[in-house]
């Protein structure tokens, strides 16, 4: 993503306006653009890695879960051994990635910056500033909110200051109050569907079914995905 804003801001610009929150991912994605904005006390930086995984293996032993892991390969159960802590050298190589994609981030601010990697370093370390101590420490370059933002992309782009703007926004629009009965609707189809197709298989099937909650709960099983009425008569149905 960081590359795909690089590209576009080589043909036209883009800015970036930060407002509560624009750290790690966000400050990432902020720091593609041509122009950073914060407001006074934006969550801003946090140019760090976060990584690991669960040792479940006490609460496994209490509730008398056991798991075995068939692999090949010496890391080929980093992830998916999570019945025991890391080896030293699993968590070796856990570390070293961490640190390599941390480089990754800490450069990539750094050239987007115009700064040194060596200054990048000093205020990176997944620290989190304000937005104006990010602007003191060259991580932002205004303070202010959205119409700033804007203002500045209309002198960049030459278009004059007292012509409106449009704003577009493209985030995901939430279900119309008929789109919602429709989605009812369709589940309670479906519903009506699964169950008359397992009546009529159940119905014409040969020899003795002797575990009926057993095939009901396997047909539910299948049909059930993305259908919240279904998974919630599977769910019941396994708890009885």
């Amino acid at each position: 993503m960081w590359r795909e804003i690089k590209l576009l801001a080589a043909s036209k610009p883009v800015i970036a306006s930060m407002s509560d929150v624009a750290a790690s991912g966000g400050y990432y994605i902020a720091m593609a653009a041509d122009k950073i904005i914060a407001e006074n006390l934006t969550l801003t930086g946090s140019i760090g890695v976060v990584t690991g995984k669960l040792n479940l293996g006490k609460l496994y032993e209490k509730v008398g879960f056991n798991k075995e892991i068939i692999s090949r390969g010496r890391y080929a159960e980093l992830l998916a051994a999570d019945q025991r802590p890391l080896r030293p050298d699993e968590a070796e190589l856990f570390a070293k990635s961490a640190q390599n994609i941390y480089q990754q981030f800490r450069d990539k601010a750094a050239l987007s910056r115009s700064m040194p990697v060596e200054k990048m370093e000093e205020v990176a370390q997944g620290r989190v500033w304000t937005g104006n101590d990010a602007s003191s420490r060259g991580l932002v370059d205004a303070i202010g909110g959205f119409s700033q933002a804007v203002a500045i992309a209309k002198q960049k782009a030459n278009i004059p200051q007292d012509r409106q703007a449009i704003v577009a926004e493209l985030s995901r629009p939430s279900p119309t109050l008929p789109e919602i009965i429709s989605g009812i609707g369709n589940s309670v189809a479906e519903v009506d569907r699964t169950l008359k197709g397992l009546l009529q298989d159940l119905t014409f099937s040969n020899g003795v079914q002797a575990r009926m909650d057993g095939i009901l709960f396997q047909r539910l099983e299948e049909a059930s995905y993305a259908n919240p009425i279904l998974t919630f008569l599977k769910d019941y149905l396994g708890s009885i």
